[in-house]
């Protein structure tokens, strides 16, 4: 799906995190700076992680492999989103 924006993909993302933080009676995130990191924050815990990367791939029609992505920037939400935009627009 080469026509996703990286704006596409983080606006996908703060709507599954703000989905979840509603499910469990937490305040919404507005906008996210680049290096706001979501396990650390307490936002997501390793299951909504994979949950997360699950329903991005799901929603837009393409695997995301993760491989390839640095485990120290994995649940920062800049580089997270633009590593999957980059996944996205694979061939």
């Amino acid at each position: 799906m080469s026509n996703v924006t990286p704006a596409d993909v983080r606006l996908f993302v703060i709507d599954f995190l703000n989905s979840r933080l509603r499910e469990q009676r937490r305040d919404a995130l507005r906008e996210l700076n680049d290096d706001y990191d979501l396990f650390l924050s307490g936002v997501i815990d390793s299951l909504g992680f994979v949950e997360l990367v699950s329903a991005t791939s799901q929603h837009f029609g393409r695997e995301i492999d993760l491989e390839g992505l640095d485990p120290e920037k994995m649940t920062v939400f800049g580089p997270l989103c633009g590593y999957m935009v980059s996944e996205l627009h694979k061939p």
